[in-house]
C-alpha cells in the first residue's frame, strides 16, 4: 500500500465560462505523508492558451494561515502576503511556458486540510500588465473520504447514538427549552381557538405586542378582544418575588392564561414559556391547568457574533435577535472590529469604512484591504468580506434589541486584533499629509519607525496599535463618544465597552522608538506590562465617560496588584475562553473569579461556535481546540468547570471524578462573580449568513439550559449515578430538540444543522441510527449519493458491496452524507 493514505484531494480550478483572458488551468493535489507525518502541496499550472507565457502574473488565493516550505530551485514561489493571503508565481528560475506545458511547485505546509474550511478557495489570475484587472478562477474539488474517519468516528458516532436511544422517553407537555424551575399541575385543560382576548398593564405593551405578532405567525391565533379566552398580563405581587427581575409566573385555568412579572423582562420570559408549551401542540392547542414559577440561574446569557472577519448584515442580526430572544438569551456581544474590518460607521473618521470595511484586490490598500477568508477580490461586491453598520441603522438595531430585552455589548478590539483600524488611520495619514499635518495624524495608530518583529496568533505581522502615540487614544475616545452617542440616541443605556485586549504577541512594540521612551519614563519592561499601561489609560477613558470596560481573560491576567484593584472597580466583566485541561488553562475562570473580578464563561470546549460539530471532512469549522455540538455546551457545568468536558481533545472518554483533584477551586464568596455564559461565534470560516444559523442551531441550545438552570441533577453526583442521570437528561434534551425546537426552527425558516448517522457493522449487517425522532435514514449501496428517494433504512441490512452511504432527512433538510467503507 501507497504511504500516502490519508486524505487526497485534487482540486482543479478553471474557469465558469470560456475566456481568452486566462491562459491557464491550475490544479492543486493535497495528502499526508503517514510515515513522516508531512502536509504534501502541489500546484500545477498549465497553459491552455495558444501563447508563451512569460513572467508577467501572478495567482492570489485565500486560506486558513499556514507555514509553508518549498525548495527555492523550483520555477514557482509561494509566498504569504498577509496571514490568510497566498501568492503564486514565477521565481527567477522560471523561463516560459510553452502552449500546453504545464508547471508544479510542491511544498509542505504545518497545517492540514482536515475539512472544507481549510481548503484553497477565492483564486484569481492577475496579468501584471493589467494589475487592475483580476479574473476569477472558479473552484472544483474531488474530495476521497479517508479510510480512518470512516472506520472510527462512524462506530463512534454510531455507539453514542445508542446509548442516548436507550434512555429516551417521551416528553411532557411541559419539556421545555430552557427547563422550567418549578411546575404544579391542576385539574382541568383549556382549548386555544383561533381567536383570543389579551389584557395588559400599560407598561407591558411592547410585550403584549410581541406576544399578538408570535402568536400570529406560529399558530395563527388572532387577538380578539370578544373573546372569552383571556390571556392576562399583570404585575407580580407578594412577598418573595423581586429577588430576580427575571422572574415570572404563568398560571392556566379554565378560562385564563395570566402571566405575571415584577419587570417588562419577567413579563417576556413568560411569553416565551407560554410560546413554547405550543411548540407540541396542533390545533385545537390544549394546555393543562398549571402553575409555572420560573428564573434564570445566571443573569447573563449571551452569545458573541463576530462581524469582523466576515459581515452579517442587521436584517440578519435582527432575524438572529429574534430567534435567540425566544429561547431567553439576553445578550448580544457584537465583535464590530478586527484585523479584517472595520463594520461600524463613526462620524469624523470615515476611513474606517470607506477604506476598511471592504477588503478586494488592491496594490496600496488605500482604499480597501487586502483579500481574505472568502477570497473575494471585488472591494464593491455584495460579498461577505465587504459591509458596515450605518449609525443610523445601529441606532435602529439597538432599539429592536431592546424590544426584545437583549443587550447589545460593543466590541472594539484593542491593541490587537486592530489591523483593520490601522489600515484605515494609515490610508487617511497619506490622504492628508500633504495638505492638513495635524488632521493627517490626529488619529494615527502606527509608529512608522517601529522595526518590531512579531506574529499574533493569525498570522499577522502588523496589527497592533501603538501603546505609546497619544493619537491610539484620541482615536478610541472618539470612537466610544461616537457609541455612546449612538446609545444615547436610541434611547437605550450602554453601561460598557468591550475592549478586547487578546492575544497581543510577544515582540510587540520593543522597537518602538516611541515605545522605547514609554518605556524608559515609566519603568516599563515587556509587551506584559505595556498592554496594562494601555488598559490602565483606556479604563480611565471610559471611566470618564461613566462606563466600564470588557475584556478577554487577557486583561485580568498576571497583572501588578495596584493595577488588578483599578480594574476590577473599572470592569464589568472578563471573559474567560481557555478552558482545555491539556493546556493547563482551566483554572483560568477561576482564578480570575478568585481576583474580584466578574466572570462570563466562554468556554473554548463548551461555547465556541465556530469550532466544527465533528470530524467529517465535508463539516466546515475550526478544529483548533477540538470540536463542539450540542452536547458540548449541555454538559457545561458553571460551578464545575473541571467536569464540563467529558471528553479530552482525542475524544476519549475522561473520568469525571478525578479532573478536579489538586485543581483551584471557587471560592465560595467568589461563586457571585460568575455572573454568565457566552457562545463565541468567529466568523473566519463564515461565507453567509446561512453559516451563522448553521453553527449556532442546534449548538447554542446546550447554553440556553445551562445558563437558564446552571446545577442539573446531575451536577454534585459522581461514578456511575452521575454518569446515569447525565446520559437521561441528555436523551431528553434531544428529544426537546427533535420533536420542538427543530419544527419550530424550521418555521421560522432558520438554517439548522441535522448531526449525520452512525453506521456499524454488527454480525456482518449493516447498522444506521441518528438521535434524532422522527427524522428519516435513507442509504445506498452502490456508491452513489442518498437523496429523498433512496431507500429507506429501518431494520439491519446485509452490504452488497463494499461501500454504504447513508444520512438523515427531517423536513426539508438533509444532513452530511455518512460513508462506511467495508474493507476485507
Amino acid at each position: 500500500m501507497h504511504k500516502i493514505f490519508y486524505l487526497f484531494l485534487f482540486l482543479i480550478l478553471g474557469c465558469s465560462k470560456i475566456d481568452k483572458e486566462l491562459p491557464i488551468s491550475l490544479q492543486w493535489e493535497f495528502s499526508m505523508d503517514s510515515e513522516t507525518n508531512e502536509y504534501l502541496n502541489k500546484f500545477t499550472i498549465t497553459n491552455i492558451s495558444k501563447s508563451t507565457l512569460d513572467k508577467e502574473w501572478a495567482i492570489y488565493y485565500s486560506q486558513l494561515p499556514r507555514e509553508i516550505q518549498f525548495d527555492s530551485s523550483l520555477p514557482l514561489k509561494i509566498e504569504a502576503v498577509n496571514a490568510n493571503f497566498f501568492k503564486i508565481s514565477p521565481s527567477n528560475n522560471f523561463k516560459k511556458l510553452e502552449p500546453n506545458e504545464s508547471v508544479s511547485i510542491q511544498f509542505t505546509t504545518n497545517e492540514g486540510v482536515s475539512n472544507v474550511s481549510q481548503q484553497p478557495e477565492g483564486v484569481y489570475w492577475i496579468n501584471l500588465k493589467k494589475p487592475n484587472e483580476p479574473i476569477s478562477i472558479n473552484l472544483k474539488k474531488n474530495t476521497l473520504f479517508s479510510e480512518k474517519y470512516q472506520s472510527v468516528n462512524l462506530k463512534k458516532i454510531y455507539d453514542e447514538n445508542n446509548l442516548l436511544l436507550s434512555y429516551s422517553a417521551p416528553l411532557t407537555e411541559v419539556d421545555v427549552l430552557p427547563t422550567v424551575k418549578k411546575v404544579d399541575y391542576n385539574l382541568g385543560k383549556i382549548t386555544l381557538s383561533e381567536k383570543v382576548a389579551l389584557k395588559y398593564d400599560s407598561k407591558f405593551k411592547n410585550e403584549a405586542m410581541l406576544l399578538t405578532n408570535k402568536l400570529k405567525q406560529l399558530y395563527n391565533i388572532d387577538i380578539d378582544e370578544a373573546s372569552s379566552m383571556r390571556i392576562n398580563l399583570a404585575e407580580l405581587v407578594g412577598e418573595g418575588y423581586s429577588k430576580n427581575n427575571e422572574l415570572y409566573l404563568l398560571s392556566i385555568d379554565s378560562n385564563d392564561i395570566n402571566i405575571y412579572g415584577n419587570t417588562n423582562h419577567g413579563i417576556f420570559n413568560g411569553c416565551q414559556t407560554l410560546l413554547s408549551l405550543l411548540k407540541q401542540k396542533e390545533k385545537p392547542y390544549e394546555l393543562s391547568c398549571l402553575t409555572i414559577l420560573d428564573y434564570p440561574d445566571l443573569p447573563y446569557r449571551g452569545q458573541m457574533l463576530d462581524i469582523a472577519r466576515n459581515f452579517t448584515t442587521v436584517d440578519n442580526i435582527k432575524k438572529l435577535i429574534d430567534v435567540l430572544s425566544s429561547y431567553k438569551i439576553n445578550v448580544l456581544h457584537l465583535h464590530l472590529t478586527d484585523d479584517e474590518g472595520w463594520r461600524i460607521e463613526i462620524p469624523g473618521i470615515e476611513e474606517l469604512t470607506t477604506v476598511s470595511s471592504k477588503r478586494g484586490h488592491t496594490l496600496d490598500e488605500q482604499n480597501s484591504l487586502l483579500p481574505g477568508y472568502d477570497g473575494n477580490f471585488n472591494a464593491n461586491e455584495n460579498s461577505s468580506g465587504n459591509g458596515f453598520i450605518t449609525r443610523a441603522e445601529y441606532i435602529d438595531l439597538l432599539k429592536y434589541a431592546q424590544q426584545h430585552h437583549v443587550q447589545i455589548i460593543p466590541e472594539i478590539d484593542s491593541p490587537g486584533h486592530a489591523r483593520a483600524a490601522i489600515v484605515a488611520m494609515n490610508a487617511r495619514y497619506k490622504k492628508y499629509i500633504a495638505t492638513d499635518k495635524s488632521k493627517a495624524e490626529e488619529y494615527l495608530l502606527a509608529d512608522f519607525n517601529d522595526q518590531s518583529t512579531y506574529v499574533s496568533a493569525q498570522s499577522y505581522t502588523d496589527n497592533v496599535m501603538n501603546v505609546a502615540l497619544p493619537s491610539t487614544y484620541k482615536f478610541l475616545e472618539k470612537v466610544f463618544t461616537e457609541i455612546k452617542d449612538m446609545y444615547k440616541d436610541a434611547g437605550v443605556e450602554l453601561t460598557s465597552i468591550h475592549i478586547g485586549g487578546d492575544e497581543v504577541p510577544n515582540g510587540a512594540w520593543m522597537k518602538s522608538p516611541a515605545c522605547k521612551e514609554l518605556i524608559q519614563t515609566n519603568q516599563l519592561h515587556s509587551t506584559k506590562q505595556l498592554s496594562e499601561y494601555f488598559f490602565k489609560k483606556v479604563s480611565r477613558i471610559l471611566h470618564g465617560m461613566d462606563l466600564k470596560f470588557n475584556g478577554w481573560q487577557e486583561v485580568a491576567l498576571n497583572n501588578t496588584h495596584g493595577n488588578d484593584t483599578e480594574f476590577i472597580g473599572n470592569a464589568q466583566a472578563v471573559y474567560c475562553w481557555n478552558t482545555i485541561a491539556e493546556w493547563d488553562s482551566d483554572e483560568i475562570p477561576y482564578t480570575v473569579a478568585n481576583s474580584g473580578y466578574n466572570v462570563i464563561l466562554c468556554n473554548v470546549n463548551n461555547f465556541y461556535l465556530d469550532l466544527a460539530y465533528g470530524p467529517h471532512p465535508e463539516e466546515r469549522g475550526h478544529m483548533w481546540a477540538g470540536y463542539v455540538n450540542e452536547t458540548s455546551s449541555f454538559a457545561m457545568l458553571p460551578y464545575s468547570i473541571y467536569k464540563s468536558s467529558r471528553k479530552n481533545l482525542s475524544g476519549e472518554e475522561l473520568n469525571l471524578d478525578s479532573l478536579a483533584h489538586n485543581k483551584l477551586q471557587l471560592n465560595k464568596d467568589s461563586k457571585q462573580n460568575i455572573k454568565g455564559v457566552q457562545a463565541q461565534l468567529f466568523a473566519e470560516t463564515i461565507r453567509g449568513y446561512e453559516w451563522v444559523e448553521y453553527y449556532t442551531f442546534p449548538k447554542i441550545l446546550g447554553l440556553v439550559e445551562r445558563g437558564w438552570n446552571a446545577h442539573p441533577r446531575w451536577d454534585n453526583l459522581t461514578g456511575n449515578k452521575e454518569k446515569e442521570e447525565y446520559n437521561k437528561d441528555l436523551a431528553l434534551f434531544y428529544n426537546k430538540i427533535s420533536l420542538c425546537e427543530f419544527p419550530y426552527l424550521n418555521k421560522l425558516g432558520v438554517n439548522f444543522r441535522l448531526p449525520h448517522p452512525g453506521i456499524k457493522l454488527i454480525d456482518d449487517k449493516v447498522h444506521i441510527n441518528t438521535p434524532i425522532t422522527n427524522a428519516t435514514i435513507r442509504y445506498t449501496l452502490d456508491g452513489s449519493d442518498p437523496t429523498e428517494t433512496s431507500t429507506i433504512w429501518d431494520s439491519p441490512i446485509s452490504p452488497s458491496g463494499n461501500i454504504i452511504k447513508s444520512r438523515i432527512f427531517f423536513s426539508n433538510k438533509s444532513s452530511l452524507i455518512s460513508t462506511l467503507i467495508i474493507t476485507q
